[in-house]
Parts: C-alpha cells; sequence; structure tokens
C-alpha cells in the first residue's frame, strides 16, 4: 500500500484530482492518503473531499489530516508539494505593488518580479517542508508542483535535500494547443522538448515519421496575429524558430516585448489574469461541494497530472516518461548553466526518477532561456546567503523590468515587496 502525503492539500482542486487519480489506477488504488495544511477550515474541507472521492470509488480509503507537516509526512513514500504560501492575499501584492511602478503582469508566478517575490516567501517554505521529509521520510520521494518551480527545485538541489523532482504539464498542454493547428490528432503527434520551466521548448514535432514543424512554421507565418489567441507563441515562433510552453497569456510578461507601456494588451492576453484564476477555482469547487449531499456519482476521467501516474509507475515497475524539472547535472542540457533546473524528458523506472540527456538546445531558444535562468541563480542565492542586494541584481536582469523602468526604481520594487511580505527571507 503506498502511502502518499499531500502537503498544501487545502489547494482542494488540486487535491481532489490527485486523490482520483490514484482511486483509478490499479498499482495505487489500495492508497493511504496524509492530508497536510496549515489551514484548519480548508484542510478539513480537503478531507471530506477525499472521503467522498472514496466513496464514488467504492473503496475504503484510509484519509489522516495533520497540520504539523512532520507527523503528516511520516513513513510516507511519496510526497506531494503544492503550497502557495500567503494565498491570495499575497498575490495581490505582487500584483499591486509593481503596477505603482507601471509594471504589468499576468500570472507573476514563475519568472520576473513575480516569480522573484514569490521565492522569497516560498523556498524557505519548501526547505522546511523538505527538512521534515527528511527527518520523518528519508526514503520519500518529493513531488513538487509549487512555483516558481524553476527556482525551487534549485534551491533543494543546493541543499541537498534528499530526492525531488519538479513537476508541471505546461509542456503536455501546450501539445494539445498546437495539434489542431496542423490539423493533427494529439494522440498521433510523436514530440521532443526541453529547456526550463514555463519556457520549455519543442524541439521535434512529427506524426507517421513526418516532420510536422514546416507545417507549425507556415500556420504562424500565416496566422492574423491581431487576433489569435496565442499571438505572443506565434510571433516567438515567427522570430526564433521554436514554439515555446505555458500559454501566451504566461509568455507575455517573460519578454519585454509585449506587455509594454502605452501599448495594447496583445489578444488572448488578459492582465491579473491569475488573480481571476484562483476565483474561478474557488467558486467551481464551492459549486462542487454544495452538490455532494447528492448521490454520489462515478469518478470523472483520469487527469493528465503527472504526479498519480509517477507514483503508478514506480509502485508497479512499469516505465512512465515524463516532463521533469531536475538539476542540471552531468550536463542534461549542455548549454545551460550547470546547477540550474531544466525541464527534460525523464522517466519513472526501477524504483527511480532518470533525466534524460538533451544535448544543447538551438542557441537562440537556449539565449532566451539564460534571461531568465540568470534571474534564478541570483535570486536563490540571495535567499540562501540572506542577500538583499543578489535578490535586487536579480530584478535588475530581468527583461520586463529592464525595458521599463531605472536601476533606482527597480531596486526600489524589490525593497518595497521585500517589505510588504515583512521580508520572509530574512535578506540583509
Amino acid at each position: 500500500m503506498p502511502k502518499v502525503a499531500i502537503v498544501g492539500a487545502g489547494s482542494l482542486v488540486f487535491t481532489r484530482t490527485v486523490v482520483s487519480d490514484l482511486l483509478q489506477q490499479p498499482s495505487t488504488s489500495d492508497v493511504e492518503v496524509h492530508l497536510v495544511d496549515i489551514d484548519a477550515g480548508r484542510l478539513a474541507r480537503a478531507q471530506r473531499a477525499v472521503e467522498r472521492i472514496a466513496e464514488r470509488a467504492g473503496r475504503r480509503v484510509p484519509v489522516a489530516a495533520y497540520q504539523d507537516c512532520g507527523e503528516g509526512v511520516r513513513g510516507c513514500n511519496y510526497v506531494i508539494n503544492s503550497i502557495q504560501v500567503g494565498g491570495k492575499e499575497a498575490t495581490l501584492v505582487d500584483f499591486e505593488i509593481p503596477e505603482k511602478y507601471g509594471v504589468r503582469q499576468t500570472i507573476a508566478d514563475t519568472h520576473g518580479i513575480g516569480g522573484i517575490s514569490r521565492a522569497l516567501r516560498t523556498v524557505p517554505q519548501v526547505l522546511d517542508i523538505a527538512r521534515a521529509v527528511a527527518d520523518n521520510a528519508p526514503d520519500a520521494l518529493l513531488l513538487n508542483y509549487t512555483n516558481p518551480m524553476a527556482m525551487v527545485v534549485m534551491a533543494l538541489q543546493r541543499a541537498g535535500l534528499g530526492r525531488h523532482v519538479g513537476l508541471c504539464h505546461g509542456t503536455e498542454h501546450t501539445i494539445s494547443t498546437i495539434a489542431p493547428y496542423m490539423g493533427v490528432a494529439r494522440s498521433d503527434l510523436a514530440w521532443t522538448a526541453a529547456g526550463i520551466n514555463h519556457m520549455t521548448w519543442v524541439l521535434e514535432l512529427s506524426s507517421g515519421g513526418t516532420d510536422l514543424y514546416p507545417r507549425l512554421r507556415a500556420y504562424a507565418e500565416q496566422a492574423d496575429l491581431s487576433t489569435h489567441e496565442e499571438a505572443v507563441r506565434l510571433e516567438i515562433l515567427r522570430r526564433f524558430g521554436y514554439f515555446v510552453s505555458e500559454s501566451s497569456v504566461h509568455n507575455a510578461e517573460y519578454f519585454p516585448w509585449f506587455l509594454r507601456p502605452g501599448t495594447a494588451v496583445p489578444p488572448g492576453v488578459r492582465v491579473r489574469e491569475y488573480l481571476y484564476r484562483l476565483d474561478d477555482l474557488e467558486a467551481g469547487f464551492s459549486a462542487e461541494e454544495a452538490g455532494w449531499a447528492g448521490d454520489a456519482g462515478p469518478l470523472g476521467p483520469q487527469s493528465d497530472e503527472y504526479a498519480p501516474r509517477v507514483v503508478a509507475a514506480l509502485e508497479s515497475g512499469q516505465t512512465y516518461r515524463f516532463m521533469g524539472n531536475v538539476g542540471n547535472q552531468a550536463g542534461l542540457v549542455s548549454n545551460l548553466p550547470t546547477g540550474c533546473c531544466v525541464e527534460v524528458p525523464c522517466f519513472a523506472d526501477a524504483g527511480s526518477v532518470v533525466p534524460g540527456v538533451v544535448g544543447a538546445l538551438p542557441e537562440q531558444c537556449a539565449a532566451l532561456n539564460r534571461t531568465a535562468v540568470n534571474v534564478q541563480l541570483l535570486t536563490v542565492a540571495g535567499i540562501l546567503e540572506h542577500s538583499r542586494d543578489a535578490v535586487r541584481q536579480a530584478a535588475l536582469l530581468d527583461p520586463l523590468l529592464s525595458a521599463q523602468l531605472s536601476t533606482d526604481q527597480t531596486v526600489a520594487l524589490v525593497d518595497d515587496l521585500v517589505e510588504a511580505h515583512g521580508n520572509p527571507s530574512g535578506l540583509a
């Protein structure tokens, strides 16, 4: 019986999805679930949700809820981390303070000043979770979903805290997005991708042995970017030759060209998008919770989340291929810095997760990745060394800020965010 802990279980929709998927897989259907969250109210809601899911599945699932992380992860084989430090209130600060400087953001959770700010309050908490895992479940695999993904994984790597891999479904969703552009079913596509989280490049794309990249590039050239909902990513494809992961909503804030002051927001992109998504998620779960008093229906179809499938592969001994975020050791991506976090094809096999060696990215893709990696390296160094100067330097290297603010304004913006969040990383 695999024992799986979900830390940040108050992320209700995510918890519901993971447990539902686990119960639908033969090798994990006898799972024992440990729910961990510091918010007692959300934890109780999560426990009710899991119990309802088990009822729908017709299974007796051991479910335990904990506010203490050490107790919650004790004896577990897998720990899934999905915490969001500070919740919507802290996320709102990450939007509002940059807006005072004229900087608009869409998601603000991975790259740029939003990613820096989230890292400052998140990385110390994730390191505490990893220490709790090391003390109470030393053989467990930590599966991280928490953003900013790359900086979290880099910090775990530098701290040497146990086995871990970062999981994000952005590249899978990207393939689903572009399949219709070429008139090909998603299931018929063969593809390879690599890069960094939320900026992973589709390197090869084919169907039945036929290279489909010429067709995708032709589609980009013919598309009307004044109306297309993926105008940002299609413009990047036009200029740099490769399609990038995550949505145009994300990518609009990763580069200096799309959210310039005094210009219209690209089609399909909405400023403050993430705040609206948080509201929608909460409303959707509340609506579902209100319907739990009715008869229990069957579980929905299995999702495309990686974590349940990774656990199933490790439990069954079967091989599962997925996109994982890992330290760039042994030259996995040879033209990105050693020690950064890369997103590459990984294999859950024979009880372990093995990353694949990609080699060199197309140089223009690596160059765009490095603009973000530079920010990540300095931010993580600043957090681990409690250096405010390193974090300021990270922000000074961010492309979006560099295109809009002076050095003094950028430093002031960083200081405002640090103080607004109570200096959670203890920067000196």
